[in-house]
């Protein structure tokens, strides 16, 4: 399963290790993902969207917000290159 994992941290004054811990967490715990945009990712999972939500936000603050929302196959994509489409043309939904 392919789940998009979308978050915005919120704290007034985040700094980049604040996201770089975001960013690790995401790679070390889901080794096949692909970044979208800056806060956005895709990663590949067994887990359901609850669990990779729980799994994430022990690394983010209480003000800060995340998404987690599995895709289902249909996608479509406009300037995001060819890594990125790849990776989601490998992926079986």
């Amino acid at each position: 399963m392919v789940h998009v994992v979308a978050y915005d941290l919120k704290t007034a004054n985040d700094t980049s290790e604040d996201y770089a811990r975001v960013i690790s967490a995401i790679k070390l715990t889901y080794p096949t993902w692909a970044h979208v945009e800056q806060s956005v990712w895709l990663i590949e999972t067994m887990q359901d969207a609850g669990t990779v939500r729980e799994t994430l936000e022990s690394y983010l603050n209480a003000k800060d917000v995340l998404f987690v929302g599995r895709l289902s196959g249909n996608w479509s994509t406009w300037n995001a290159g060819d890594k990125r489409n790849n990776w989601l043309h490998a992926r079986t939904f």
